[in-house]
């Protein structure tokens, strides 16, 4: 029989002497872990404790554009009629105001090439200097990747429904992997990347508060950083080979095999634990904490109608494996290969329940690093929602190593670094006007054409193209007035006056 911590017998409702019914829930498979064997003292039981521990946008983006014209009999006001071959500079700036449209937020593109004379926040680039806005809309409308003849048609041998980013998502996985040493902590959960467009890939998950809809990927991430190690993007039931010990053990194998043998220690959730997992892990070097159903196959039996009173432990040894039920709010069933029952001091519970609760939230981090600056924008291709996923990934791996660099001086926030990341992307690169003759035109109007003073749409503020500048009081003052001609904001009366009739400094 077992004891609660003072001495006295636990109740039958969930009597946990070894019996055959935890015998008979034993499969074939895990018959060499023996019988599941009562605790009688949790809180100093310990079961085992941790060891010392490039694809090439240019080429594809110009020849889908060429492919895509021709074949197609685009109107004469289209866009894609003055398009030009795409250098690896643009593409390179591209992807650097993609990037800063993350930093600042706007309705849609053309507001970020609105009043583009100079009115724009210290921390974002000229829009309207950089690139044209038509031409950052032709290259990604065109945007494209090479899938090295892996397309095929669906439902036929061989499909793979991510041939566009196939080879893209092995890069970055191996350049994740190349440029970062996992520390002993992991952990492995799911992440959505964000989509409402048609696909049958698409998923939606409630509890997911950055995308509820959107495709699913299993992430392996440091616990304690958020840095995302390897990614693999679930493809579909008809897509993916059925395992016989299910779908979460695979994932799970897949993304710790090249680790085994490391003593790493992989935190999940109850969709990846099964007592099979958790053994084949510890069998291979490799440490694993997680909840678990308590009707899983290879389970206590005891553990599907136990009622553990509140505060109470429950707990099971199988060879190198310990399942613990505790009760607190509500039951919770646990499996591991490193750790204790011991109850905190602090808070009463496990000090299995605090480990998890400490390692297992490094997926969610890196995906809280990933919304705070994520481009806003829409695409009907799922691909391309990957793809700037991935390069989001990409940048916060590299804050999160960045941060983890000896340097004297002080380092730099996430804004900030976002903000270096940017402006090496776009360079030295300046395209100027989107117009030909527009800023011509507003030169030499501005003196001798009539203008007329309005509200600005929308109920919108601007600073005043005079008096902006200038140190008194009213500097950083937005006004609600402007000319719609020049596009500047204008104070009514001595600044619309001034702004029409004297030269001056336009920079």
């Amino acid at each position: 029989m077992s004891f609660t911590e003072d001495g006295k017998k636990m109740s039958d409702s969930y009597d946990t002497d070894v019996g055959d019914s935890d015998n008979e829930i034993n499969t074939p498979g895990n018959i060499r872990n023996g019988p599941w064997f009562t605790v009688i003292e949790p809180n100093s039981f310990v079961i085992d404790r941790l060891p010392p521990f490039s694809p090439d946008h240019v080429e594809e983006t110009n020849r889908y554009a060429t492919s895509t014209l021709h074949a197609s009999d685009p109107t004469p006001q289209a866009r894609g009629n003055n398009w030009k071959p795409v250098s690896k500079q643009e593409i390179s700036t591209f992807f650097g105001l993609m990037l800063a449209m993350g930093i600042v937020r706007k309705p849609s593109y053309a507001s970020y090439w609105a009043n583009g004379n100079g009115n724009v926040l210290t921390y974002t680039p000229n829009f309207s200097q950089i690139m044209s806005r038509n031409r950052f809309q032709q290259i990604l409308r065109f945007l494209h990747c090479n899938d090295n003849g892996l397309a095929a048609e669906r439902g036929q041998a061989g499909y793979n429904p991510l041939h566009k980013v196939a080879n893209i998502i092995e890069f970055f996985n191996r350049t994740f992997e190349e440029n970062y040493r996992l520390s002993q902590n992991v952990c492995i959960d799911e992440r959505m990347i964000g989509f409402k467009g048609r696909h049958f890939l698409k998923q939606y998950i409630a509890n997911k508060k950055a995308h509820r809809w959107g495709v699913k990927a299993w992430v392996l991430a440091e616990s304690g950083n958020g840095y995302t190690h390897q990614l693999e993007i679930y493809k579909g039931k008809s897509n993916s080979p059925r395992h016989p010990d299910g779908q979460g053990y695979k994932v799970v194998m897949d993304l710790m095999r090249p680790h085994f043998g490391n003593q790493h220690h992989v935190t999940i959730d109850s969709w990846f634990t099964s007592p099979k997992l958790v053994h084949d892990l510890r069998n291979r070097g490799t440490y694993c904490t997680g909840t678990v159903i308590t009707t899983r196959k290879g389970m206590p039996q005891r553990f599907r109608k136990a009622r553990v009173p509140k505060g109470e432990i429950l707990a099971k040894s199988q060879g190198p494996v310990m399942s613990v039920l505790y009760s607190d709010r509500r039951q919770v069933s646990l499996l591991t290969t490193a750790g204790s029952a011991n109850k905190g001091k602090v808070v009463n519970a496990p000090a299995l329940v605090h480990k998890y609760n400490e390692t297992m939230g490094g997926v969610d981090l890196g995906d809280q690093f990933i919304a705070q600056y994520e481009p806003q924008f829409r695409s009907l291709k799922l691909w391309k929602k990957i793809l700037f996923n991935l390069l989001m990934t990409a940048t916060v791996n590299a804050y999160i190593c960045y941060k983890n660099t000896f340097v004297i001086q002080k380092k730099m926030d996430h804004l900030t670094f976002q903000q270096e990341i940017v402006q090496d992307l776009i360079g030295q690169h300046r395209e100027g006007q989107t117009r030909p003759g527009r800023s011509c035109l507003h030169q030499s109007t501005r003196l001798t054409a009539r203008h007329f003073i309005e509200w600005i749409p929308y109920k919108r503020r601007m600073r005043c193209a005079v008096c902006s500048g200038k140190e008194n009081r009213f500097s950083g003052t937005r006004i609600r007035t402007w000319c719609p001609d020049c596009g500047v904001g204008l104070c009514v009366g001595r600044c619309f006056k001034h702004f029409h009739t004297l030269q001056i400094n336009e920079e």
